[in-house]
């Protein structure tokens, strides 16, 4: 007989086996998901972000299968893997707490132009993640060398784990999108998870052990909220399924809603004072822009936010009627609370294309305004999408287009310009007076005599900006469309960022 075999501890109980391989399953999945999350403050939610943290985790899993492996073979016991696996859980917890100390410098870093700080403070916390991954990748190859009970079933053994640990992943990514992740927040979702694994892993280790996996956890329970950032000017802060939501009022009394780590403005409130912020300003000069005359308006602003344009819309042109689609209600909840939004605007909860689809109503002017520094939805810069809205406007009606640009490159204005000159007659260009805006304008020909001519007509507080946008639309050509199926608009902006870094240039 093999000296492996004479050596080999008596098999565990298959049923022990399955559940620790099916709550590391669980783990992983809903770690990933919490560790998105945890970096959309910082560095946004994009396709690359995400194949960012989807290589990280996949990465140090194979790792942990290659190492745990070995060490299994050397040890043929489960102790090993649950003393890796309770240290795994504590460093879990704590990752939450290391991000918020590390990772809104690295963001200013990468904004004003020091890369290589940034890429040191997110070393820091990769270091951080490396070891729990390590971990929970050494699993299966664990599992499967303790539980052997004999050759014949080496098959079944390995095929029973490996099935629930697939089904553990379905299920923790599951509850941690539709329930933990909401219900409790990022921190807390994480330290919930790590404790249901440091509690089972840590078991049979002992009562120290079992203290270290329900205290730790639960102190991070009690403190998940101090996980957030928060500016010295915030109200308030919240976090929802979509983004970390800051309330700011500065000491002259304008309330500002940022999102992440507040690089752009979503919505503004100073009250008593009409709306006059660049890019927001924009928006109330699209209706003047349409063939008729714009008198009481109806509006339809995809991307509400605090509801900014909307407000400024109703009081541009008393009587209009404005119609408000937001996809995320926190940010609705907190214009009811903080930002004076009224329900005098109609508003849904809703992606914009979604909304678009059931929407049977048309509107003298469109605003899209999902932006969101520095990327622009890609399902949002397409042909289909352009068809769309068109579809919705009164003949002769307008849409206004909010799209990012750095300084003057301005690769996604040209592809997402050139995709609405498919579809629509005439499409001019307007940039913001900052760095990150350019506003475009798609609708019937002759849109900037119209606003010429209707400026007088505007309030007082408008019309500066209406006679310097007049001066300043550029006509934009028809280029080859983005489409639903091929849109690398992420792709356009990383290179846009890229480059500005790599000149050591300031983002902001």
């Amino acid at each position: 007989m093999e000296r492996g075999l004479l050596l080999a501890p008596p098999p565990m109980k298959p049923s022990s086996l399955t559940w620790l391989s099916f709550l590391s399953g669980a783990t992983v999945m809903a770690s990933e998901m919490a560790a998105s999350r945890l970096v959309a403050p910082y560095f946004g939610s994009s396709t690359p972000v995400w194949a960012a943290l989807i290589s990280l985790v996949l990465g140090g899993l194979a790792l942990g299968a290659h190492l745990g492996g070995k060490v299994a073979d050397r040890a043929a016991r489960l102790e090993p893997l649950r003393v890796a696996l309770g240290v795994a859980a504590l460093m879990l917890t704590a990752l939450p707490f290391l991000a918020r100390v590390l990772l809104p410098g690295a963001t200013t870093a990468v904004m004003t132009g020091r890369p290589m700080e940034a890429m040191g403070r997110v070393a820091l916390v990769v270091l951080v993640a490396i070891p729990p991954l390590l971990a929970l990748g050494a699993v299966g190859p664990f599992l499967v060398r303790v539980g052997l009970g004999g050759v014949t079933s080496a098959g079944a053994h390995a095929g029973r784990l490996s099935s629930a640990s697939t089904l553990g992943s379905i299920v923790g990514t599951l509850l941690a999108a539709f329930v933990v992740l909401p219900w409790l927040g990022t921190a807390r979702a994480m330290a919930c998870f790590a404790g249901m694994l440091g509690l089972t892993a840590t078991w049979g280790l002992g009562w120290r052990w079992r203290a270290l996996a329900v205290g730790v956890p639960a102190a991070a329970l009690v403190m998940g909220t101090h996980a957030l950032p928060r500016h010295p000017q915030a109200l308030e802060v919240a976090e929802s399924p979509h983004a970390f939501l800051q309330v700011l009022e500065s000491p002259s009394g304008t309330r500002s809603l940022v999102f992440d780590e507040g690089f752009a403005v979503q919505s503004t409130w100073l009250p008593g004072q009409p709306v006059r912020d660049e890019v927001f300003a924009h928006y109330l000069l699209t209706p003047a822009m349409a063939r008729e005359e714009p008198r009481t308006p109806r509006v339809l602003v995809l991307g509400l936010g605090a509801g900014t344009s909307a407000r400024g819309l109703r009081e541009t042109y008393p009587g209009a009627y404005v119609v408000g689609v937001e996809l995320d209600a926190m940010v609705v909840k907190l214009a009811r609370q903080h930002f004076g939004l009224g329900t005098e605007v109609e508003v849904h909860i809703a992606d914009a294309r979604t909304f678009l689809r059931r929407d049977t109503r048309r509107y003298d002017a469109i605003i899209v305004d999902a932006f969101r520094f520095p990327y622009v939805p890609f399902h949002l810069t397409t042909r289909e999408f352009a068809q769309e809205v068109a579809a919705h406007l009164e003949p002769g009606g307008v849409a206004c287009f909010n799209v990012g640009r750095f300084r003057d490159e301005r690769a996604v204005v040209r592809a997402v310009g050139g995709t609405l000159a498919t579809v629509f007659p005439q499409v001019l260009a307007a940039d913001a007076r900052n760095h990150s805006n350019t506003l475009l304008f798609a609708g019937p020909e002759g849109m900037g005599e119209r606003l010429s001519a209707r400026t007088s007509s505007l309030p007082l507080s408008l019309q500066p900006l209406a006679t310097r946008v007049v001066g300043e639309l550029q006509p934009v050509a028809s280029a080859q469309p983005l489409t639903d199926d091929r849109a690398p608009v992420e792709m356009l902006t990383d290179a846009i960022l890229l480059k500005a870094l790599m000149g050591s240039e300031a983002l902001r």
